[in-house]
C-alpha cells in the first residue's frame, strides 16, 4: 500500500472508530441497496461476488445468509475488525479499493455502495474492478449524483468542504463516459431511497423541511436529478 493509501487508511480508521463508539454502524442506505440488488436479478447461485468498501460487512452478511459466495473488502481495519466480531463467519478483508489483492478474472460480480465518490484515484479503482471481473461480469454500484449532491451538501454544510470527502462525484453522463472508457457497458436503475434511514438523515440536516420528501417517488424523477445513481456496468472487453 503506497503512502497516499496509508494516509487514507488512517483517516478512515479514525472515522470508523469515532462512529462505532456512538453506535453508528451503517453509513449507507442498506435497505435500498439490497432492493437494488434484488431488482437487477443478476446474482445467481454459484457466482463469486466481491463487495468493495463493505464497511462492517452488512451486505456481505445478508448475502452470505442467502447462500452466496461473497467476500467483502474495506480499507478500514477498524470496520473490518468490528464486522468480523459482529457477524462471525463471513469473509472480510482489509484492502484498498485502488489496489485489490485478487487474481485477474476472479469474480462474476463486484459491488460497491457509497464508495465511488470517495476515491481520488478513481480510474485506478475502475481498472482494478475491470481486472478482477470475468468477461461479461457486472459491476453493480451506487454513488451520489453530482447534480443533486453538490447542491444538497453545499446547502446543508453551508460551504464547499464536502469536496474533500467526495473528490469523485460524477453526473450520469460523466459516469457513463468514464466507465465506457474502461470497457464497460452502462445502464442506470432508478430507485426510491425514501425510508426510515433517509428520513432520519434528512431530518437531522433540514428539520421539518425534510417532510416534503416523505411522499416523493424518486423513480419518477428524471435521471439527472436522482439523489443517487444505481448503476449496472457490464464488462464487455477483455
Amino acid at each position: 500500500m503506497d503512502e497516499d493509501l496509508k494516509k487514507q487508511q488512517e483517516l478512515y480508521d479514525q472515522t470508523w472508530q469515532k462512529g462505532l463508539q456512538i453506535g453508528k454502524e451503517e453509513r449507507g442506505n442498506l435497505q435500498t441497496n439490497l432492493e437494488f440488488l434484488a431488482e437487477t436479478n443478476l446474482l445467481k447461485p454459484g457466482n463469486r461476488i466481491l463487495e468493495i468498501g463493505c464497511g462492517i460487512g452488512s451486505v456481505v452478511a445478508e448475502l452470505t445468509t442467502q447462500g452466496y459466495d461473497i467476500t467483502g473488502t474495506d480499507i478500514s481495519r477498524e470496520a473490518i475488525a468490528y464486522g468480523l466480531k459482529k457477524y462471525g463467519d463471513i469473509k472480510l478483508q482489509v484492502q484498498a479499493a485502488e489496489m485489490l489483492e485478487f487474481e485477474d478474472e476472479t469474480f462474476d460480480i463486484v459491488l460497491s455502495f457509497d464508495l465511488f465518490e470517495h476515491i481520488a484515484q478513481v480510474d485506478r479503482h475502475v481498472s482494478e474492478v475491470f481486472r478482477v471481473l470475468h468477461a461479461g461480469g457486472y459491476y453493480l454500484f451506487q454513488t451520489p449524483n453530482k447534480y443533486s449532491n453538490a447542491i444538497f451538501e453545499t446547502l446543508s454544510k453551508k460551504s464547499l468542504k464536502w469536496r474533500r470527502a467526495h473528490p469523485s462525484l460524477h453526473t450520469p453522463g460523466q459516469l457513463r463516459r468514464r466507465l465506457s472508457e474502461h470497457g464497460f457497458e452502462v445502464r442506470f436503475v432508478k430507485m426510491n431511497p425514501i425510508n426510515e434511514f433517509t428520513l432520519n438523515k434528512l431530518k437531522k440536516r433540514f428539520g421539518p423541511l425534510s417532510n416534503i420528501f416523505k411522499h416523493t417517488n424518486f423513480r419518477r424523477v428524471p435521471l439527472a436529478w436522482q439523489p443517487n445513481m444505481y448503476v449496472i456496468a457490464r464488462k464487455i472487453r477483455n
